[in-house]
């Protein structure tokens, strides 16, 4: 790869986007940058930044991505059914469900998202007495309750296909919390889209319940990284995401704990 000792901001700013383009990742880092271009790491920065504002590229920690990015990602814009997801790399979700409930505490106000892979955590879960769940979706409030775990239901319109309530009550009653930590799944994972789902209702929602959480763990396997849905519910910048693998363009993305999944073993 040629290297260059002096180059005017213009042509380095072509050159930059040129190796994004080029990268399979669309990502370059500021090291690398600096690297090539046989300058200070200083300037790469004050680079990126400028070309960030300038709507060239995505700044993101520790180097840039590429707001073109499309990549072999895939769309889903139809839900499937909750026993279908349900079934759907059930012991990689069991590993993450029991690493995500090591983040619940005694004395804590949490929110469980509809999600299969949050469901998984209930098994895992502490039982403190004065620790209490809040959930939109029927079967895991079910759950928690025959785990003798204190836990409301926000009521409303029912979606059996995703097994979760829905609409304005479901929004108002989420209103009236304040939670420490919320736990919530996700359809898609992709580097413009951000955390996608299929319903612009449940979007809303996770949105809602979102704001209003203190601490934010996004579940999700490999399985959905590179999908994007119809809406987005939530940026990188505040969740961490706990999931079994990550692809490498993600790693300066969003704050991730990737968990071991042993071989041929079952919890």
């Amino acid at each position: 790869m040629a290297k260059y000792c002096i180059m005017s901001s213009k042509k380095r700013d072509s050159e930059i986007l040129r190796l994004l383009e080029e990268s399979p990742s669309q990502f370059v880092s500021v090291e690398s940058l600096s690297e090539y271009f046989k300058t200070s790491e200083s300037t790469i920065r004050r680079d990126l930044q400028r070309m960030g504002t300038q709507h060239k590229l995505l700044r993101v920690h520790g180097g840039a991505a590429s707001l073109h990015f499309s990549g072999n990602f895939k769309f889903e814009r139809l839900d499937k059914e909750y026993l279908e997801r349900e079934r759907t790399e059930p012991e990689i979700k069991k590993y993450i469900a029991k690493q995500a409930s090591q983040f619940v505490k005694e004395g804590s106000c949490i929110y469980l998202d509809a999600s299969t892979t949050v469901a998984s955590m209930i098994p895992f879960l502490p039982i403190f007495k004065n620790t209490s769940f809040i959930t939109n979706s029927p079967l895991l409030a079910q759950k928690l309750a025959e785990r003798g775990l204190t836990c409301y239901v926000t009521g409303g319109e029912l979606k059996l296909t995703t097994n979760a309530f829905i609409g304005p009550y479901v929004l108002d009653f989420i209103s009236k919390f304040n939670f420490d930590v919320g736990f919530f799944g996700t359809n898609g994972i992709h580097p413009q889209a951000k955390f996608t789902t299929p319903d612009p209702q449940e979007c809303a929602i996770k949105s809602a319940a979102i704001a209003k959480c203190y601490e934010v763990f996004i579940l999700a396997d490999h399985t959905k990284f590179d999908n994007i849905s119809t809406a987005t519910f939530c940026d990188f910048n505040r969740p961490t995401l706990i999931t079994d693998k990550v692809n490498d363009k993600y790693r300066s993305l969003v704050k991730t704990i990737e968990v071991a999944i042993p071989d041929q073993e079952i919890l």
